[in-house]
């Protein structure tokens, strides 16, 4: 299932989708055409109930930096990234939704920080844009995050733009597997104990608001019933780590769950 690149690979880039034909593509486009050539790209789809993605991806059936993939049950972007974490072999993993696009030079810019400062996960500034793709704003992350979660806030980067060292993703057992929303503010905030979190100035990522997306839609979006309830837990684990007593029960408080459902990956071949 290893995508063969021409090249050894830096960065693997995983973009999970769920029934996102409409803005697939683009998102797909966006990473493909990185001047990071060095990368492999990891496209899965989440058991959507139809194949109209795979029309999305046909343009770049041809690229050997890209792998496409599908799991067996619907499981969430969440649990995905820790299964397609057992096939990554590159020092640094990117985000991407399959909503959003990359702006060019958003893998140079953040691997250069990584690469050079000894940052361990690096965001970037980000613009909002609606369906159609038109800008309504602008945000612009911490550099330090480390240092605004000391002060308090707990959002420090936007998890889709972010690239992190693999080593980190592994040390922290990746994201909550018991969890399908809302487990990459506890990512960050279990990160941000033994790791550097930054962020680069330039807007590199364009966000989507729509009523679809996993952030907007009524069962699932900000002020849900289940997002509420998982940030209570959230909330409730980490003063467990602000009291733990021993560097030693710490840790062991910043280890992730691992997936709860058993679930495959298939290769899905596209174009022809």
């Amino acid at each position: 299932m290893r995508a063969a690149t021409g090249t050894e690979a830096a960065v693997t880039v995983v973009l999970p989708h769920y029934d996102c034909a409409e803005y697939l593509g683009t998102a797909v486009a966006s990473v493909l055409a990185q001047d990071r050539p060095d990368l492999r790209l990891f496209v899965v789809d989440d058991h959507s109930p139809d194949e109209a993605w795979t029309e999305a991806l046909r343009p770049h059936a041809g690229d050997r930096r890209l792998t496409v993939l599908r799991t067996s049950v619907n499981v969430g972007h969440l649990r995905i990234k820790n299964k397609v974490l057992e096939l990554v072999d590159t020092p640094y993993v990117a985000f991407q939704d399959a909503d959003d696009i990359s702006l060019p030079g958003r893998l140079r810019h953040q691997l250069a920080l990584l690469e050079r400062d000894g940052a361990d996960l690096v965001g970037c500034a980000y613009e909002f844009i609606d369906p159609v793709g038109h800008t309504t704003g602008r945000r612009r992350m911490p550099r330090n995050g480390n240092l605004w979660m000391r002060l308090g806030r707990s959002t420090v980067l936007l998890h889709p733009s972010t690239v992190v060292r693999s080593e980190v993703l592994r040390r922290l057992g990746g994201f909550d597997g018991t969890a399908r929303l809302g487990a990459d503010t506890d990512f960050h905030l279990r990160a941000a104990r033994l790791y550097r979190l930054r962020s680069v100035r330039p807007v590199l990522y364009r966000y989507r608001i729509w009523p679809g997306s996993l952030t907007q839609a009524p069962a699932t979006g900000f002020g849900s019933a289940e997002r509420l309830a998982y940030t209570r837990t959230m909330v409730a684990q980490e003063r467990r780590r602000h009291t733990a007593r021993s560097r030693e029960e710490l840790l062991s408080l910043l280890v992730a769950p691992p997936n709860d459902i058993d679930f495959t990956l298939e290769s899905v071949t596209v174009g022809g």
